[in-house]
């Protein structure tokens, strides 16, 4: 994939801007002997995440179920109360917030791109977010519990990035680290192109994470999938032992790494035709979902600026801002009885019945297709 925008979260302002977002190419590759899937066309001097910068999913009232589930199964499963409670990349805070909440910690949060103006309500006193990479001067602060989230997947050196994890939880052989990543595993199944984006490096099967972890010193707990599949989820604590063996690759893996790739152009032609066939029937087409799916979707089909008539986002910090490398503006769904869609446009069918449910609350009931 060339010529894609760098990044997928940061607000552009302007039309104009996002336009001209700067841009870099994606050639994945697999790594036979642990699965591991790299973008080598990466190129860190690109990635710059002190802009103004919103991921946040916790809009969706689904995602919001997810993370509040996951934060009480993490406080009562480790018995996180009264405890201090480090979050690398904790955006607005969200998470980390209720990690503190549920189990009366004390939180500490790292992310370069947080806004105080932008903070979460769950930022309470007993939450302290620093506006910087978290990095080996971090370590004296101790952890009982270190949790990075969506964050190991844009790390191009993950080793490094683990050693410094490691140095934070020294000496307390109860503290447990939480890692979650988009899963690559699920990425290949689904077919979902639209999860490939610049911004991550990496791309983690459940073998090659775990390894990642053994490698670095760390006793792996358990890794699973959550989000209906399209996360993993890893938990684990320091460990005196070494590395453990190279993980068990599927003798499949390179099969299912070549067929992602050969369904680019199928994905890209019956997206087209079906764009092209409502333009012709001049059908209204919105696209419901401003991040990270819809950037790549509206970057690789063909002659989205004219086809695709709004995106729309729950994400009020999202709304008013223009989307990288086409510039569709994003806008509240309360805007489109305004100018009723025929067609909306799915980007995670993970949200479909809430998409459909809030449709219906506006009184519009348009054909609803998931990518």
């Amino acid at each position: 994939m060339r010529d894609v925008p760098v990044h997928v979260g940061v607000i552009w302002p302007t039309s104009d801007a996002a336009r001209d977002c700067p841009r870099g190419d994606i050639e994945l590759a697999l790594c036979p002997h642990c699965e591991l899937i790299t973008n080598v066309a990466f190129d860190p001097a690109k990635a710059d995440y002190s802009a103004r910068y919103d991921n946040a999913l916790h809009f969706s009232a689904v995602f919001r179920d997810y993370e509040a589930s996951l934060a009480d199964s993490l406080v009562g499963r480790y018995d996180l109360r009264a405890k201090h409670v480090v979050e690398i990349g904790c955006g607005s805070g969200h998470f980390l917030g209720l990690l503190c909440a549920a189990g009366d910690n004390r939180g500490t949060g790292f992310d370069p791109s947080h806004d105080p103006r932008h903070a979460d309500p769950m930022v309470v006193e007993r939450v302290r977010v620093t506006r910087a990479f978290y990095g080996p001067e971090h370590a004296a602060l101790g952890a009982d519990f270190v949790c990075a989230r969506h964050v190991l997947e844009h790390v191009p050196d993950p080793a490094r990035f683990l050693a410094t994890v490691r140095a934070g939880v020294a000496g307390n052989p109860d503290a447990v680290v939480y890692c979650e990543v988009p899963n690559g595993d699920w990425i290949l199944r689904a077919g979902s192109v639209w999860d490939v984006i610049y911004e991550h490096v990496l791309y983690f099967t459940a073998p090659s994470l775990a390894w990642l972890f053994r490698e670095c010193g760390f006793a792996v707990l358990d890794v699973r999938e959550a989000y209906d599949g399209q996360f993993l989820a890893l938990e684990a604590r320091s460990a005196a032992t070494g590395p453990g063996a190279l993980p068990a690759v599927r003798s499949d893996a390179r099969e299912r790494a070549l067929a992602f790739g050969e369904q680019i152009a199928g994905l890209r032609s019956r997206w087209t035709r079906s764009l092209q066939d409502f333009a012709a029937e001049r059908k209204r087409v919105v696209v419901w979902g401003g991040g990270a799916k819809a950037v790549t979707f509206l970057n690789m089909i063909p002659d989205t600026a004219t086809s695709i008539h709004a995106v729309t986002d729950v994400n009020p910090g999202k709304q008013g801002s223009f989307i990288a490398g086409t510039g569709h503006r994003i806008v509240a769904p309360e805007v489109l009885p305004d100018a009723p869609p025929d067609v909306v446009v799915v980007m995670n069918p993970v949200y479909r019945t809430e998409i459909e449910r809030h449709l219906g609350s506006l009184g519009l009931a348009p054909l609803l297709m998931s990518v």
